[in-house]
């Protein structure tokens, strides 16, 4: 005859049974983040604003998660090679990008076909700073105002010689904007980078270019290169004696390069939100906003989807002016 279980033969059952659950559920459970060290890619070389800021919070991050946060810089394409790296990376956040937003509102417009989908493949972290630029000009050009300088480009035979940190740049872009509003001609010789782009202006292979504080701040406090001229739309407290493109030549004038942070697309919302207050805090701690605001940077911090509706917007203002100034580059 069977005989019927008692309480006392039902504890193993019972032991193996919370065994074997608990190992399926830890199973199931995701990873902690991170648990590997995170790749930062950059799209321009080292000296620029965008490896300048990835370096901040790259070190403040490795201290904050206790993994390293490697800064990789893989320029090209408008940093769109940098961004496709961590678009194709696996969704776990040990990849991010940090850098310029235009790798989603103007690569679009720029290039007929993209290795990636801006809105699917990348999933906006926070838009950490917004980083202004200087009209400067070699100081081999008798230019000291921006109105000279539009009257020297129009009496050159040739035109003159603007850098920019590389096809499709904020640089470039906001050159080529400013070419429209004042109606002048210039050609332009795109470098990898502040980087590269700084040292040819003070070697006088280029005169003009729209330029970021921290790629130049010692240049300006010696006159090389002369500073002629500032991109936003209200002066800047670092340089408060240099007037605005738009109060001299171009009224409405408004440029600025937006740095971002970005993630894989798809990459689980609780790692998004976490990386996003994690950047946010370190914009905000004292020695991270004092560091900023020496080299120009000014700090913004949004939520991923405060930054996804910026760029939303960003992508339909900068089509339109992309559009109207006929900028392709394939």
């Amino acid at each position: 005859m069977r005989r019927r279980a008692g309480p006392l033969n039902l504890i193993p059952m019972l032991l193996a049974l919370a065994a074997t659950l608990a190992s399926g559920l830890a199973i199931s459970q995701p990873a902690a983040y991170p648990h590997k060290p995170v790749r930062v890619l950059v799209g321009l070389v080292p000296g620029g604003n965008p490896d300048v800021l990835a370096r901040l919070i790259a070190a403040k991050l490795s201290n904050e998660f206790g993994h390293q946060f490697i800064v990789e810089n893989r320029p090209g394409m408008s940093s769109g090679v940098a961004a496709d790296v961590v678009a194709k990376a696996p969704p776990d956040g040990h990849a991010i990008f940090i850098g310029d937003s235009g790798i989603v509102t103007t690569n679009p417009h720029l290039y007929k076909s993209l290795p990636y989908d801006p809105f699917r493949d990348l999933a906006p972290v926070s838009l950490a700073v917004v980083v202004p630029m200087w009209l400067v000009v070699h100081p081999s050009l008798p230019a000291r105002s921006v109105k000279e300088l539009l009257a020297l480009a129009k009496s050159h035979k040739e035109p003159m010689l603007y850098a920019s940190s590389g096809n499709g740049s904020i640089h470039h872009i906001t050159m080529e904007a400013f070419k429209a509003a004042t109606r002048i001609d210039m050609t332009h010789v795109p470098y990898r980078g502040a980087g590269q782009s700084v040292p040819a202006m003070l070697a006088g292979e280029v005169m003009v270019a729209f330029l970021g504080y921290p790629a130049m701040s010692g240049a300006i406090k010696t006159g090389r290169p002369r500073v002629l001229a500032f991109s936003m739309a209200k002066r800047s407290t670092l340089t408060p004696e240099v007037p605005t493109v738009a109060e001299t030549v171009a009224p409405g004038f408004d440029m600025a390069a937006p740095l971002g942070v970005f993630a894989a697309g798809g990459t689980r919302r609780e790692i998004v939100m976490r990386l996003s207050q994690a950047v946010n805090e370190v914009i905000r701690a004292p020695d991270v906003l004092a560091r900023m605001a020496a080299i120009g940077m000014e700090p913004v911090g949004l939520t991923p989807e405060q930054y996804e509706r910026n760029l939303r917007e960003e992508h339909e203002r900068l089509g339109t002016l992309i559009r109207r100034i006929g900028m392709r580059l394939d």
